[in-house]
């Protein structure tokens, strides 16, 4: 609740470039499926449906992940500011472990749609309908997660993604 007060004394700048390009390849990632899907119409031989199928189904997720890294948790905190109802529910920036264990299930679920369609499609109706309504579905339970793992998530998730960056425990009793 501090980070909030604080945040309306002093707001925090817009993060640029960053903010720009990470939000352009979050909102692409969520044309990809569609995109693989018309495509794989063009194609005639079944191994050339499967690669593209394969390969837009895998960069969504991917592409997600890559833009969450990219905006940080600048773009977060700069987010978080410019939009006034959130300020009101003030997610903060340590969670409590069920909380977070509810956020990391949130944020794996929805990986398991894209790798059944890919091994399994048949497990899918074949209706072009249901099919998006069910990637569109798992797409609002990964963004919802983001929100729901709260601010110090981002630090973690851009960790992945910065060579030189280093776990650090509080307690050595976390380590398993």
């Amino acid at each position: 609740m501090k980070d909030v007060q604080k945040n309306l004394v002093n707001p925090p700048e817009n993060p640029g470039f960053r903010f720009y390009l990470g939000l352009a390849l979050f909102v692409t990632s969520f044309f990809m499926l569609p995109t693989g899907l018309v495509l794989k119409g063009l194609v005639e031989s079944h191994f050339w449906k499967g690669f593209i199928l394969a390969i837009f189904w895998l960069s969504a997720p991917l592409m997600k992940l890559s833009a969450i890294a990219i905006l940080g948790k600048s773009s977060y905190n700069w987010i978080r500011y410019k939009l006034h109802f959130y300020r009101k529910v003030a997610i903060p920036d340590h969670v409590s472990p069920t909380r977070y264990t509810i956020g990391l299930f949130l944020f794996v679920f929805p990986f398991i749609p894209n790798y059944i369609l890919s091994y399994a499609p048949k497990l899918f109706p074949d209706a072009y309908l249901i099919r998006t309504a069910v990637h569109f579905f798992f797409d609002m339970v990964f963004i919802s997660s983001l929100f729901v793992l709260g601010g110090n998530f981002w630090d973690k998730l851009r960790a992945l993604f910065v060579y030189s960056a280093k776990a650090k425990f509080e307690n050595e009793s976390e380590i398993v």
